[in-house]
């Protein structure tokens, strides 16, 4: 299960995640959709540790993602998500 209680995110001064509560329970699918800007990718990377969140709190199966004790590459393996864009190398 993911349970994602009150993250927000900042970037400088700008807020991009505000309280962002919610919980995906296994075998759930779940699609995250909003405009251009709204923090969807933020939202999606910061559940594998991918990007760090100021406040709040992420857990996968248990295990805190912003705990530094966590095992970030084994807590991957269990999640997963499909960008839009797939792209190897950045041209």
């Amino acid at each position: 299960m993911i349970s994602i209680s009150n993250v927000s995110k900042w970037y400088g001064p700008f807020q991009v995640l505000t309280d962002c509560t919610t919980e995906v329970r296994k075998g759930e699918v779940v699609v995250v959709c909003g405009p251009s800007g709204s923090g969807k990718s933020t939202l999606i990377k910061t559940v594998n540790g991918l990007e760090p969140f100021q406040q709040g709190e992420i857990l996968v199966n248990g295990q805190s993602v912003g705990d530094k004790k966590t095992n970030l590459s084994k807590l991957r393996s269990k999640v997963g998500m499909v960008f839009q864009h797939f792209e190897l190398f950045p041209h």
